[in-house]
């Protein structure tokens, strides 16, 4: 929808235009040469002007900080949360590749137990089958994967 910057940009375009005026205005009031009671902030020359005074209220807390204040408070929001979704995203990263090897782990194992022969690849390319004290040696090391990763 809108980039980051984007975002930033807008939120402090609303920010600047949500400030409130903090000040008093002097107004006057007179009459036109038609009859019409007019206001304005400066009496025209020779008018019988009543000087009126608009007092806006004073803001008070969250108000009166700063723009650049909430800016820095924004962004520090921002980070946090990019900051939260990075720590999740690393975390579900690592469940999925523990639950890979778990699934994995656990195939190892019901293939040794199976009692089907199993054959490798020694250093040379060549097929060698295993026998039964080294199936015996890779089932105990299936199980101890399958209790690490299966957790």
């Amino acid at each position: 929808m809108f980039t980051a910057e984007a975002r930033v940009r807008i939120a402090a375009v609303l920010l600047l235009g949500l400030l409130p005026l903090t000040c008093a205005a002097q107004v006057y009031q007179y009459k036109d040469a038609q009859g019409r009671t007019v206001f304005s902030d400066t009496p025209p020359p020779g008018a019988n002007a009543t000087k009126k005074s608009l007092n806006v209220p004073q803001p008070s807390g969250d108000a009166t900080r700063s723009t650049q204040d909430k800016l820095q408070e924004f962004q520090k929001r921002r980070e946090d949360r990019l900051e939260a979704e990075s720590k999740a995203a690393k975390e579900q990263a690592e469940k999925d590749k523990a639950a890979e090897n778990c699934t994995r782990a656990r195939n190892r194992l019901t293939a040794l137990q199976s009692g089907q022969r199993i054959v490798r690849f020694n250093a040379q390319g060549e097929k060698e089958y295993i026998d039964d004290p080294t199936r015996e040696k890779e089932i105990a090391s299936a199980q101890q994967s399958v209790a690490e990763w299966c957790k």
